[in-house]
């Protein structure tokens, strides 16, 4: 199998009410503006390759469907699709303070641990319904046995 080195460039969300969506993204999780255009509007994760930062998009429901529509007019038209959840990953000290900076705002969101990975998450909701993980590395909690156990799932 043939892998080289990517990163995640953008993830692009549709939304009824994009000026609540943009709020709660820069407002509650943080995110910068990047660009702004008539029905869309780009937010920075984090600096990455030069000329395309991580961003998050967040286009009003009747945008253009700019894919390949080509090759699945049916499914291009049809704005549907699979999202389970997101995440944000951060190093643990930024985890820390994202998570005391939310309680003290009251956001509703979710503690758990992922003891196979060693990771902490917090998941919590975005105004339309989209579950968003925050999420950082601790090997103080990471399980060795489990992850083995998942890591050779996919070795062998």
């Amino acid at each position: 199998m043939h892998t080289c080195e990517k990163r995640l460039g953008e993830l692009v969300l549709r939304t009824e009410n994009r000026e609540a969506l943009v709020a709660f993204y820069r407002d509650i999780i943080g995110l910068e503006l990047f660009a702004n255009f008539d029905g869309g509007t780009f937010l920075k994760i984090a600096d990455d390759f030069d000329g395309h930062p991580q961003l998050l998009a967040i286009f009003d429901q009747t945008w253009e469907f700019s894919g390949p529509q080509e090759v699945e007019v049916g499914m291009a038209r049809a704005r549907t699709g699979t999202l389970h959840h997101f995440a944000f990953a951060m190093e643990r000290e930024v985890f820390e303070s994202e998570k005391a900076r939310l309680e003290a705002l009251e956001i509703e969101m979710m503690l758990t641990d992922h003891r196979q990975f060693g990771w902490h998450s917090i998941y919590l909701y975005d105004p339309d319904g989209n579950s968003v993980e925050l999420v950082c590395y601790d090997e103080a909690i990471l399980d060795a046995a489990a992850n083995q156990r998942v890591r050779e799932s996919v070795e062998g």
